[in-house]
């Protein structure tokens, strides 16, 4: 059962990483997956920090929302 849930919770996740717009979506896997710094990913996207982390914030706010109904 618990193998159940933790597969469809991923699926979710993964469901609503794709339906993030492209520039948060890049963001938030390069932060959250692959553990870039801020400066590193604004150096990969061609951004500033602070794009960087607004994109970060409202990814996750976004990803929050998408997967309230989802809360174990």
């Amino acid at each position: 059962m618990e193998k159940c849930i933790s597969a469809e919770c991923e699926r979710q996740v993964k469901k609503a990483i794709r339906g993030l717009p492209e520039h948060f979506r890049v963001a938030i896997i390069l932060r959250e997956f692959q553990g870039l710094s801020y400066e590193e990913i604004a150096n990969n996207t061609n951004a500033s920090i602070g794009t960087v982390k607004s994109r970060i914030s409202r990814a996750r706010m976004k990803l929050h929302q998408d997967l309230k109904n989802y809360t174990i």
